[in-house]
């Protein structure tokens, strides 16, 4: 899946797609964004704000990628990228 810049991850990969308004209410996704970064694991990809991070769990990494796309439009590419 394409998440913006020259960033894909496949889908199998893709734990989570997260809208980062609503997820960081809470302080505990807070705090794991905060030590995502703080341990270099966090890609930053916005050229804007910022409104969605995708969680991801490869072979041999794991990283949030943060992307100014929404979280409805990267679910309806990964959904659309399953179909074909």
């Amino acid at each position: 899946m394409h998440l913006g810049k020259s960033e894909t991850v496949r889908n199998k990969e893709i734990v989570g797609i997260f809208d980062i308004e609503k997820a960081t209410e809470s302080g505990e996704t807070k705090k794991f964004l905060a030590r995502m970064q703080k341990e270099y694991k966090a890609v930053n990809l916005c050229t804007d704000l910022p409104a969605a991070f995708v969680l991801t769990d490869g072979e041999y990494t794991d990283r949030i990628y943060i992307t100014s796309l929404s979280a409805k439009v990267l679910k309806n590419r990964g959904e659309t990228e399953v179909r074909r």
